[in-house]
């Protein structure tokens, strides 16, 4: 609790109890009265101290705290040093809960963090949520994510938001961190909310570390909360080579996501990715396959203007007179956006007004 809140608590606790003195004491002598009173406000004053001297101290470490993690953020040797030497708090937090060892992790500099982790630092204590570890994780520096594990960092340790420093190398790209981590027997299929590395990373178009991680086990059809799979991010996004390397590991071609149902091939034509379309087709995708609204990947192209999305789809037999729940068709949806080719392209495969 915040000191100055506990303060005020304390005080109006007290004033309530010594309000209510007369009421509960009304049958004493006055003297009695006057002595009980007496001890209260003794007993205020004396909390009152007690909390002030807690205040002043914490005030103190705050102080230290803010020093000591300025002086690492800013790759001060030196003066990390002299303040360890004086007696600072290795640990000490600064006002905003963090320590030095995550400041140096964050920013880069080895050398406070190997003087910071030999005087004592907590190697897995967090700071606003996330560990040194994955702080040197996400920024990319290799040498200082081996010093913290060497320094036994607990590698599947995860920030408040359930992310792991896994996660945060494959989404960065940080091929030389993720290859130390795996090493280091980190949990390859580690998940939260948002998915597991193989999702970030494919997302992004990370390709070395897609295959890195399917070399390690990941499991290409691991889903996040809304059922979207790595095939489905990478389709998304158009990255072919991702794509390809997912489909290798036999990845899921008719996966849906929520909260639409849309799946990788619907992703790859709404975004107008004709080379993904192809490979999904290719890999054997369901061309007539529905969202939830009833919507195809062609009805999808069709809004998107994707023009060589929509020649993939109606050579692969798509449905060209498929309909929504509200009755839309590819026709309807490519009239809408004035694509004029389109709507050609579909009534030469026999799309019908109706």
């Amino acid at each position: 609790m915040n000191w100055r809140l506990f303060l005020k608590s304390m005080a109006a606790a007290s004033t309530t109890a010594l309000v209510a003195l007369p009421r509960a004491h009304a049958a004493l002598p006055q003297a009695k009265i006057t002595r009980v009173a007496r001890f209260r406000n003794h007993s205020l004053i004396l909390c009152i101290q007690v909390v002030l001297i807690c205040a002043l101290a914490g005030s103190r470490a705050n102080a230290q705290g803010n020093d000591l993690f300025n002086a690492a953020r800013d790759g001060d040797l030196p003066r990390v040093k002299a303040l360890l030497a004086n007696g600072v708090d290795v640990n000490a937090k600064n006002s905003d809960g963090a320590i030095a060892l995550f400041a140096a992790a964050f920013s880069g500099h080895l050398d406070v963090v190997q003087a910071l982790l030999a005087n004592g630092a907590q190697v897995n204590a967090k700071s606003n949520g996330a560990t040194a570890l994955g702080a040197a994780s996400l920024k990319g520096h290799l040498e200082i994510v081996r010093a913290l594990l060497d320094a036994k960092a607990d590698v599947n340790a995860r920030a408040d938001s359930g992310v792991t420093a896994l996660m945060y190398a494959s989404q960065d790209g940080q091929s030389e961190i993720v290859r130390a981590l795996l090493s280091a027997k980190a949990d390859v299929n580690a998940r939260h909310s948002g998915g597991t590395a193989l999702l970030y990373a494919s997302k992004e178009g990370r390709l070395e570390i897609v295959r890195g991680l399917l070399d390690a086990g990941a499991d290409v059809n691991a889903k996040n909360d809304e059922g979207r799979t790595a095939l489905i991010a990478a389709s998304q996004n158009g990255y072919l080579e991702v794509v390809r390397a997912l489909l290798h590991a036999k990845a899921d071609l008719n996966a849906k996501q929520q909260p639409h149902g849309l799946t990788a091939l619907m992703e790859a034509s709404v975004n107008a990715h004709p080379d993904v379309v192809r490979a999904l087709l290719d890999a054997g995708a369901n061309v007539n396959a529905k969202a939830n609204n009833g919507g195809t990947a062609l009805i999808a192209a069709c809004y998107s203007g994707g023009t060589e999305v929509v020649r993939a789809l109606i050579a692969a037999k798509a449905d060209v007179n498929a309909k929504q729940d509200d009755g839309v068709t590819a026709l309807i949806a490519a009239l809408s956006q004035g694509q004029q080719e389109i709507v050609q392209l579909l009534k030469s495969a026999g799309a019908v007004a109706r």
